[in-house]
């Protein structure tokens, strides 16, 4: 999941969980087959990565993935939120998404509380992986604020992100570019950003992922942020994965570290498709 400390918030990159969202499957990075049930489909978390796999799970299924992040901002800030994403496939090409970091709670020289905005959008899935060729997807969205609080954003913005995922060997690899447009609803700002996962299975149910990933700077709205991304991960079962890791940010005046803990669940599976 994807820290934006600009205003004190973060956002979910739909499509995945940008939150901001944002992630590879750690563990098992297999795209999940049509099942009776959702016991044997795998789930594919967008976090606790910035970059998200282009995969998607199958028709019918429903994923939700949620987590808890506490990051260190410059000087004695602290700040903690409750990120969280949603996810329904409809076709093997179209997944429909709804996320937000949740409830926000800063100290230090200023005291925020706040529900930060709610993001909506689709992923579309392009090309499946092949011998040589990369999986492609893009992915959509749109955010609003919910909430009018001190710290809350009260702007609405745009996001597209672009998926690219390939297993070389052992190792999972997801490269994400992104681009968000802040404020279209008043004096809008863009936004690029770039990130890679790297993510290989150790002895099961564990896997072990690394990201380094940039943002660049948007003024009010987003600060320059950057940092190196680790997490360990621990799937018991396809349909469910736990993660924990850290975040060191390459910029300590904005951000110099998160801590992070998480989940990703398919609950059930709607309909199967065919």
């Amino acid at each position: 999941m994807t820290v934006r400390p600009g205003h004190g918030g973060c956002c979910f990159v739909l499509g995945a969980v940008h939150v901001c969202a944002v992630g590879s499957a750690v563990a098992s990075p297999r795209l999940a087959r049509a099942a009776d049930g959702p016991g044997s489909t795998q789930a594919l978390p967008c976090r606790p990565t910035i970059a998200c796999t282009a995969d998607i799970t199958v028709p019918g299924a429903v994923e939700v993935e949620a987590g808890y992040i506490a990051r260190r901002l410059s000087g004695e800030v602290r700040q903690t939120s409750t990120p969280f994403l949603a996810k329904l496939t409809v076709t093997s090409w179209l997944q429909f998404q709804l996320g937000s970091n949740g409830y926000t709670s800063q100290r230090g020289l200023e005291a925020w509380r706040f529900v930060d905005s709610v993001s909506a959008g689709a992923k579309l899935h392009l090309v499946d992986q092949g011998p040589l060729r990369p999986a492609v997807s893009v992915s959509f969205a749109a955010s609003a604020p919910v909430d009018s609080a001190t710290g809350a954003s009260s702007a609405d913005d745009v996001m597209m992100t672009v998926y690219v995922t390939k297993d070389v060997g052992r190792v999972h690899a997801d490269l994400n570019a992104g681009l968000t447009r802040w404020g279209v609803n008043a004096t809008p700002a863009s936004q690029e950003w770039a990130a890679l996962a790297l993510s290989t299975a150790l002895p099961p149910p564990l896997g072990v992922m690394l990201e380094g990933y940039y943002f660049t700077d948007c003024g009010t709205f987003a600060s320059r942020d950057g940092g190196l991304l680790f997490a360990l991960s621990h799937s018991p079962t396809p349909w469910l994965v736990f993660d924990v890791g850290g975040d060191a940010g390459f910029f300590p005046t904005a951000r110099s570290f998160s801590a992070f803990f998480g989940m990703t669940v398919v609950p059930v599976l709607l309909w199967r498709d065919g």
